[in-house]
């Protein structure tokens, strides 16, 4: 998915959901600590020079099951990217 579409479906959702790589979903209360923009340059092994973006999500899932992190909450940081 690209966060074009991420960032034009926040506004619309109540509630964001993660999945981790085993297919269960991250808990409710969790909280974004981070989105950043990674960018990569290599040569793959044909000796063809690649740039290769990404945008990383970091989680953070601890006891504080009183906090929610709703959509509309990051819908004013995603100007950044």
């Amino acid at each position: 998915m690209k966060l074009s579409e991420i960032k034009s479906q926040l506004p619309q959702l109540s509630q964001l959901t993660f999945f981790l790589p085993d297919g269960t979903s991250v808990p409710a209360h969790f909280h974004i600590t981070e989105v950043g923009q990674v960018t990569k340059r290599f040569i793959d092994c044909g000796g063809t020079l690649r740039d290769e973006k990404s945008i990383n999500f970091q989680l953070w899932e601890d006891g504080d099951y009183d906090h929610r992190l709703g959509a509309k909450k990051i819908v004013g940081y995603h100007s950044a990217f």
